[in-house]
């Protein structure tokens, strides 16, 4: 036996039942079900998740389109942003930009992607739709179109991963930080399992793109704080890109501190250079089966 493992040896090995007598002589008569967590008023997950079959064990989730997680800038409107403002940003190292494109602002888009070629740009158009404030209705909402897409295009199946690979899903990051990582792992679990009812072999993986509101005059530190942890959890969920998104111009010039977090977390800390860094907790893993059983349960019916 290795050395290392002799220190593990000397702590008696427990299971729920004993994490149970514990939970009940703290709670002084209070039932255990008061430490469920609720999400959601929909799922309930208890305070703490042991291993169960390793037959069921979910596999670290590696099928994505970005090994390592982008960044970019999203505006709301885009009739006054000009062309000094796009070239502030790639001085910062931001080359990925989302534009809500109107029919008054068509003009002023096209324009900015003709200025900057080399520029990644996504093109949004919103106009008239109004998304579910429920971030599950969001995902099926979203699963549901690219499903109609896929049914009504005559698509040889030479050509399908070229058109599959164009897709991508954008939704709003939870506050929830345990929820976040869990709902991306969960989406991207319910997609693939979509394509493979299509009988699709070896699917080329979307772009899954999550979008960080950034509050008007809120470049404080508690903001700061809050755009680090949403950020992490991101990340930690398989975001490809995140978008930092404003209502104004002027705000979005000020971004270079949140800007820094992405960069800390992807390049520095080590965390962008691994594909599925939350994999074998098992209280994700638990979480992360229940969303992707409630997607599925909703897309069916």
């Amino acid at each position: 036996m290795p050395q290392s493992s002799y220190l593990f040896n000397k702590f008696p090995k427990a299971d729920i039942s004993d994490w149970v007598k514990v939970a009940e002589k703290e709670l002084n008569g209070k039932p255990l079900e008061s430490l469920n967590y609720h999400y959601n008023n929909e799922i309930t997950m208890p305070p703490v998740v042991f291993a169960g079959n390793e037959d069921k064990k979910m596999k670290p989730i590696v099928w994505r389109k970005n090994h390592v997680c982008q960044r970019g800038i999203s505006f709301r409107h885009t009739e006054n942003l000009k062309e000094e403002n796009i070239e502030f940003f790639i001085s910062i190292g931001i080359n990925n930009f989302k534009l809500n494109v109107t029919e008054k602002s068509k003009i002023q888009a096209d324009e900015l992607k003709r200025l900057f070629p080399s520029c990644h740009w996504l093109e949004v158009h919103q106009e008239g739709r109004k998304p579910s404030d429920f971030v599950i209705q969001q995902i099926i909402e979203n699963f549901q179109q690219a499903i109609s897409l896929i049914q009504r295009l005559e698509i040889s199946k030479g050509n399908i991963n070229e058109y599959l690979g164009n897709i991508y899903f954008s939704r709003e990051i939870q506050g929830n930080y345990l929820y976040e990582i869990s709902l991306g792992r969960a989406q991207r679990i319910v997609w693939r399992n979509i394509l493979q009812a299509f009988e699709i072999d070896n699917p080329a993986p979307p772009l899954f793109i999550s979008t960080l509101p950034v509050i008007k005059n809120g470049l404080h530190d508690h903001f700061l704080i809050e755009a680090t942890a949403k950020t992490l959890s991101a990340i930690l969920g398989g975001s490809d890109i995140i978008y930092l998104e404003f209502d104004e111009i002027a705000e979005a010039t000020r971004t270079e501190n949140l800007s820094h977090i992405h960069n800390i977390f992807t390049m520095e800390s080590g965390i962008g250079e691994i594909i599925d860094p939350v994999a074998g907790s098992f209280y994700v893993d638990e979480l992360t089966t229940k969303l992707a059983q409630q997607i599925w349960s909703k897309l069916k019916s």
